[in-house]
């Protein structure tokens, strides 16, 4: 059977009107008091975010559900999206970083960090936790379980685990055995040209054998997206793969260009718990992480004069506001396994992505288009632990996610 969208998808409730009028006035304040604070910029930057947010609801973009696909049923349409937006991105981003541009002055900087010891453990921890409970996922947004209750907890444990993750860094990096970051167009003969040539040689080797593997097992298509209904059908209209992946690609790059660094996730979050323990009397002034990842003072400035705070922000809402026009923000009692399932996901997935320098954002998709080696590490290790958890819940009752 080909691999296509069938016609006949499910539709969206309708618009919850309330909620959504109360998210476009959050939505306003949080623009405003990012231009208060750091200018247009940080407003680009909050637009960026949001129109990220709105296309991760319109494509299918994930992690461990790209593997596991492959695995179930031999579709490897997913897989296919995401190289060809990496063939996008790291042909943008090569653009961007071998001349120096970049929208508001500075250098513009990719994605690139160290070899660790926390580099492969918290990878394999990451994809190990998205595994069991990705609910942070966009499809998860569009279901009954991710879409709701099961996403507060995924989300809590998320910033829990990037929490822990920071405390923990410099054990991690530090302590233990490490190396400087490498990258493929800086460090090695290899040159911009030349990184660039050869992850986009990869790349396409690997859209080549998922055709070859789709031939070989015929699988069943991707089941449709829901959509809009009357005026909404506009607003959730289904896009390709191949479009989410372009559209993902080049806001990206346009991130680099304004920010002058690309699209992180988790840093966003080790910064948002610090400041929480740091109101609960801890000290995350004297964490390791604060000072050589990211700088001492923004643990005492507003989180509106954090480029990353304010591009995901944006994400935030972008996503939020689309789920309340899809009529998708409800939230009713959930099974304490799958509460339970859910915040453990997020701990180690929050975690992992912290003391690994990045999630499937920072370290996956803006590392690899940065060049990075520790991204391709990261890439190996998060997908042996995908499938870890995957073999693992079919012996295990209680890591099971079906």
């Amino acid at each position: 059977m080909a691999e296509s969208q069938s016609d006949s998808a499910p539709a969206y409730e309708k618009p919850q009107g309330i909620i959504t009028s109360v998210v476009i006035l959050i939505g306003i304040i949080a623009a405003a008091a990012a231009y208060l604070n750091s200018g247009w910029q940080f407003v680009i930057l909050y637009f960026l975010g949001f129109l990220i947010g709105f296309t991760l609801f319109h494509t299918r973009y994930g992690f461990a559900s790209v593997y596991i696909q492959m695995l179930e049923n031999g579709n490897t349409e997913m897989l296919r999206g995401h190289m060809q937006k990496l063939i996008i991105a790291v042909t943008l981003f090569s653009l961007i970083l071998s001349t120096n541009s970049a929208a508001f002055g500075g250098m513009p900087e990719g994605a690139v960090a160290p070899i660790s010891t926390g580099l492969v453990v918290g990878s394999f921890l990451f994809g190990f936790g998205m595994n069991i409970g990705s609910n942070l996922a966009p499809t998860a947004m569009r279901t009954m379980k991710g879409g709701r209750t099961a996403l507060l907890f995924t989300a809590t444990g998320f910033l829990t685990g990037a929490t822990l993750g920071t405390y923990h860094f410099s054990f991690w990096n530090s302590s233990l055995p490490n190396t400087e970051a490498i990258s493929l167009a800086e460090d090695t003969p290899l040159g911009f040209f030349g990184a660039w040539l050869l992850q986009t040689v990869i790349f396409s080797l690997v859209i080549i054998g998922t055709y070859i593997y789709k031939k070989r097992k015929r699988p069943p298509a991707l089941p449709p997206m829901p959509r809009g209904t009357n005026w909404t059908e506009i607003l959730f209209k289904s896009w390709p793969i191949w479009v989410g992946a372009m559209v993902f690609a080049v806001l990206n790059a346009a991130v680099l260009f304004v920010m002058g660094s690309p699209w992180k996730v988790t840093a966003a979050f080790s910064l948002w718990g610090s400041k929480i323990a740091h109101e609960i009397g801890l000290d995350p002034a004297s964490w390791g992480y604060w000072g050589t990842q990211d700088p001492t003072a923004s643990l005492s400035a507003s989180l509106f004069t954090n480029d990353l705070s304010v591009l995901n922000f944006g994400v935030v809402f972008g996503t939020i506001l689309t789920m309340s026009l899809a009529g998708l923000i409800h939230f009713s009692k959930i099974p304490l396994q799958l509460a339970g399932i859910t915040l453990l996901g997020g701990i180690l997935m929050g975690y992992g992505a912290t003391i690994s320098f990045g999630a499937n954002v920072g370290s996956y998709f803006s590392g690899l288009a940065s060049m990075s080696l520790h991204a391709w590490i990261w890439t190996f290790m998060a997908v042996a632990g995908v499938y870890t958890a995957y073999f693992a819940g079919r012996k295990i009752p209680f890591i099971a996610t079906k």
